[in-house]
């Protein structure tokens, strides 16, 4: 790797993306050997709507997952406990934590970037295909919730008769 002593511009457009079996996708923007990482990498996530991203753990490095748009929860640990992050927030996830990312929205889609301590971006996954079932058992409430939610905001300011 060759040593450089100015930044670099990765734009997404003609980045690595990989379209997954569960119909998200991740594009890899920073990462070695398109750059010369040593220690991190990052992306983003596009997960459409009425999708859950298949369980999956990175054994050796962090992650971290920063909300951009969209409605998600991030089942995580080995109880699959559900996180209800907005745009904006950021989600640690420990080295070797099964997690997995619904999008709680059937139309919308999720965007996320995503950090990680794996400097070749996708080289440090491995799927847990067996924990599906007990991530589907829960979808189907958190996307009810999650729409009790939605219509028991209020939608503005009301008017006060005179």
């Amino acid at each position: 790797m060759t040593s450089i002593s100015t930044a670099v511009h990765r734009p997404p457009t003609g980045a690595n993306t990989h379209v997954h079996d569960d119909g998200s996708a991740s594009t890899a923007i920073i990462y070695a050997p398109a750059v010369p990482a040593r220690a991190v990498s990052a992306g983003r996530m596009h997960i459409p709507g009425g999708k859950t991203t298949t369980p999956q753990r990175h054994p050796t490095t962090e992650a971290i997952l920063t909300i951009i748009s969209g409605y998600s929860a991030i089942l995580s640990g080995h109880h699959l406990q559900a996180a209800l992050p907005r745009p904006g927030d950021m989600i640690y996830i420990p080295p070797a934590t099964p997690y997995c990312i619904v999008n709680l929205s059937l139309n919308a889609s999720v965007l996320i970037l995503t950090f990680r301590g794996d400097p070749g971006f996708n080289t440090d996954i491995e799927h847990l295909p067996h924990l599906a079932p007990r991530v589907l058992r829960q979808v189907d409430k958190l996307r009810s919730d999650h729409m009790h939610r939605l219509m028991s905001r209020r939608t503005g300011h009301v008017r006060r008769p005179r």
